[in-house]
């Protein structure tokens, strides 16, 4: 780039920073502003075409008097009007009060000229062009242009009075041509300026028609340049209002870092950026005493670069709705899961009640059953004892898996991991359950691989599976049929399924399996008890285990449940504290107490 050029464009930046200097604070970072800047540079270069005006218009060689105006308007004009625009609130009166002075000065000149000038009447028919390059408004022209006939026309009657013709001296004609060639220079970019609002306002409404939102035309300090007709409907304020000032005026304090480091993404080059603003918008009041009233709205803004003026194209959705949605949804989902937990301590706190008594109703069935206070005189007594000791039995199962269900659901179920052998559990189970299997003429059967050990498991949740799984697959087989323990060892897991050749689960209730109180109802099912917590239980329990449950089933051929579970155990034991070890260890004793009944019954 030439010197020259470089030069220039330093000049012109200093000579904006300091008419920009000269800006009222209350009018700082808006579109008045800008035109108040242009103000204050019309009021620097008042003096000097003023000057140059006095020059060509008399000799003040030797003219004391004329060699102090000119000093005096070239250093008090500007102080006073500069001066005035900084402190003012309405500066549209201090650009009225310049435009007169000037229009005055140049009428004083014009008359007090020995000869008509050339450059006098040019200034002066230029004077609403002057105010029109400082407002860029069609109403800026209408008053300028009343004041300019009036000067020209006393120029006029002053002409026609002395009877003198326009002075053509090469000073005054190089001086005219001067001023016309700045008035052109200034014309041609303030109607590229008002050409290049235009395209940006044709291609933000285009954009507008084709996506739902207001679309915005950002600079790059984030001066909103232009932007789409429904902004009024969607920020109750008109867009020239809008227009020229910060859109980070109209975002929310807590989202102003949101916001600059959405606009210092789209500076640093990103091909686009995202950000949920909540933007000021105003609202109309619900009463005459408040005629409006201000509320923010969520908006998704997304931004990409201008493809070929400086700044960025920014659309922005109105998001209050669905926002307002994902939160209520959030509140439900906290509510939902408030109420899981209160159920499930209410679950806890009911099983830990009903234990006592039943312990009692057990303890003393089984006193009467063995007669160790003297015989029963009538069999139906011994029948009764029995249906007491059974329902008591019964009713104890339901509350421990109850009390497994709640604990598994709040993360409380206390995993201690043993070395033990598997087959001896399927030992256990086989033997426990062979009596209830033979009751049915059902053939329980296992078939354990020779290559499985030891596994790295808690024992007692692993007998707890096998002994669900295995008493539902003789529940729902008919007799004859015949249930199936498997295990093997694929890819350091132990695999073991329990498959029946029973009722089986048609496809479309396999999907509420595992949920706690939930069974497949139909005529088959519903002549046998359950609480639907048995596959609920061992869900949780392979789950603990770092495990998965699979159920694969055919109506009328019966049900495969496979297990999976680490040879080495969980990654992540599950301890509860110390009172929930202290009940495990109850219920451990409760349930091997049942345990070795049901052996000595097989």
């Amino acid at each position: 780039m030439p010197i020259h050029s470089v030069t220039q464009s330093r000049i012109a930046a200093g000579y904006k920073r300091l008419c920009k200097r000269w800006v009222s604070p209350s009018a700082a970072g808006g579109a008045t502003a800008e035109r108040d800047a242009r103000m204050a540079g019309a009021f620097l270069g008042m003096p000097l075409m003023l000057a140059v005006a006095l020059i060509t218009s008399h000799s003040i060689a030797g003219e004391l008097d004329a060699m102090l105006s000119l000093v005096a308007g070239v250093l008090a004009l500007p102080m006073i009007f500069c001066g005035a625009l900084s402190v003012s609130k309405n500066s549209a009166s201090v650009g009225m009060s310049a435009l007169m002075a000037y229009s005055l000065s140049v009428a004083t000149i014009g008359v007090t000229t020995p000869s008509a000038n050339l450059l006098l009447w040019i200034m002066a028919a230029a004077i609403p062009l002057e105010s029109w390059f400082v407002c860029r408004n069609d109403r800026s022209i209408g008053l300028p242009a009343g004041i300019a006939a009036g000067v020209l026309a006393t120029f006029f009657v002053v002409a026609m009075r002395a009877g003198e013709s326009v002075t053509l001296s090469p000073l005054v004609l190089l001086a005219s041509l001067g001023y016309l060639a700045t008035l052109i220079v200034r014309t041609a970019s303030t109607l590229a300026a008002h050409s290049a609002a235009a395209r940006r306002d044709d291609r933000v409404a285009d954009l507008e028609n084709a996506i739902d939102g207001v679309v915005f035309s950002l600079g790059t300090d984030g001066l909103i340049l232009a932007l789409s007709p429904n902004a009024q409907d969607q920020f109750g304020i008109a867009r020239n209002l809008l227009i020229g000032t910060p859109l980070l005026d109209r975002v929310h304090v807590s989202d102003r870092v949101a916001f600059l480091s959405f606009l210092s993404d789209m500076k640093s080059g990103a091909s686009s950026a995202t950000a949920e603003i909540k933007l000021r918008c105003v609202a109309p009041g619900a009463t005459s005493k408040h005629a409006h009233s201000v509320r923010f709205a969520t908006y998704r803004l997304r931004a990409v670069p201008h493809s070929q003026d400086a700044g960025f194209v920014v659309v922005a959705t109105d998001i209050s709705q669905a926002v307002a949605d994902r939160n209520a949804l959030i509140i439900a989902r906290r509510e939902v899961e408030t109420a899981e937990i209160a159920k499930g301590r209410f679950l806890a706190s009911v099983s830990h009640e009903l234990r006592t008594p039943l312990n009692s109703i057990i303890g003393f069935s089984d006193v009467l059953l063995q007669e160790i206070c003297g015989k029963l005189p009538d069999g139906r007594q011994r029948e009764y004892v029995e249906l007491v000791n059974q329902s008591g039995n019964h009713l104890l199962s339901v509350v421990n898996a109850i009390l497994d269900v709640s604990k598994i659901e709040a993360g409380t179920y206390p995993i201690f991991t043993e070395s033990f052998a598997f087959k001896n559990a399927v030992t256990m189970v086989h033997d426990m359950m062979a009596h209830q299997a033979s009751q049915k003429s059902v053939t329980l059967c296992d078939r354990v691989s020779p290559r499985i050990g030891n596994v790295v498991a808690d024992s007692r949740a692993v007998n707890q599976v096998l002994i669900n799984l295995v008493s539902n697959a003789i529940k729902f087989t008919e007799s004859g049929g015949v249930v199936t323990i498997d295990a093997l060892i694929e890819d350091n897991m132990l695999a073991f399924s329990v498959s029946d050749t029973g009722i089986g689960i048609a496809e479309a209730d396999l999907k509420t399996l595992g949920q706690p109180f939930r069974q497949v109802q139909n005529d088959y099912t519903r002549n046998h008890e359950g609480t639907g917590l048995g596959l609920a239980t061992v869900k949780g329990l392979v789950g603990l285990h770092d495990g998965e449950m699979r159920i694969k089933s055919t109506p009328g051929q019966g049900t495969v449940v496979d297990v999976r579970i680490p040879l080495d155990g969980p990654a992540i034991e599950h301890f509860s504290d110390e009172a929930n070890i202290v009940e495990f260890k109850i219920e451990s004793d409760i349930q091997g107490g049942s345990h070795e009944e049901a052996r000595k019954s097989a």
